[in-house]
């Protein structure tokens, strides 16, 4: 495509060969795509360099952090913030060029259409609007150490844009459970800062509520077993949390000191 819209693609990487080509593809009108490479060694940043964009390697800070490190590193007034595993559909390109040539808001969300074990799931994840184009110096990117999000400036507005967001999200079951750990570690790590043991209540009550938000009220049945799996992943998501936050403020048990040692390096010494 011969025009180029006047916005920066930023894209943080780390190992995406499977993913990046199709994102890139997906935006190859951007004036300007830029890399923030965290050290891939999988030919991530020659896929990038393929696509004409310009590869910044930086170590691996942490979501927030390295997003608006790519930011600061665009050299357009708009930016548009994808991850490696999400792609824009073909119609997003008119609609970017109409806001762009008229804007009406400071960003714009998209809805985010996600893949989950070999089909898009529209339903049980159909309230994901993700704040991704947006006016450079007017939002930052902010949150805890996972599910990082876009936060406007004061007095900033957000529309939303007609076209989806479409994301490879989960390839198999086995991804999902991987990531559902490595997440909940994340998730737990960022609250023990703010938060106390939480309650028995909370760990009885909050993944059941979960599994009833997506799998009932947002009408994941529709979407078959994929549905169910992941309102069912989505409530031991909300369990793995706070247990694990509970993990980090339990006491050990003085019988199992006397019995086994002290195992302070191991923070399951059962």
């Amino acid at each position: 495509m011969s025009e180029k819209l006047p916005l920066t693609v930023a894209v943080i990487t780390l190992n995406e060969r499977r993913n990046l080509d199709r994102c890139l593809r997906s935006v190859a009108w951007a004036a300007e795509i830029l890399v923030i490479d965290a050290g891939s060694h999988d030919g991530t940043p020659e896929i990038a360099a393929r696509h004409g964009a310009r590869v910044v390697g930086r170590a691996w800070p942490g979501y927030v952090k390295q997003k608006n490190f790519a930011v600061d590193q665009a050299s357009q007034d708009w930016v548009l913030s994808l991850d490696a595993d999400e792609w824009l559909t073909e119609d997003s390109f008119g609609e970017i060029r109409e806001v762009l040539a008229s804007p009406r808001a400071d960003a714009y969300a998209f809805r985010r259409v996600t893949a989950f074990s070999g089909a898009f799931v529209p339903h049980v994840w159909a309230r994901d609007w993700q704040t991704r184009l947006f006016r450079k110096g007017r939002a930052v990117f902010a949150g805890g150490q996972v599910h990082e999000s876009l936060r406007l400036t004061a007095g900033g507005s957000v529309a939303r844009m007609r076209s989806p967001l479409m994301h490879l999200g989960y390839r198999s079951i086995h991804d999902y459970v991987e990531r559902l750990n490595r997440y909940t570690d994340l998730a737990a790590s960022g609250l023990q800062d703010d938060a106390a043991a939480p309650s028995r209540a909370r760990l009885f009550l909050s993944p059941p509520a979960t599994f009833a938000k997506l799998y009932v009220l947002r009408l994941g049945f529709l979407d078959g077993v994929r549905g169910l799996v992941v309102a069912a992943g989505s409530a031991f998501y909300v369990l793995l949390k706070y247990a694990k936050l509970w993990e980090a403020h339990r006491p050990v048990s003085p019988e199992l000191i006397a019995s086994a040692g002290s195992t302070p390096e191991d923070p399951d010494p059962g």
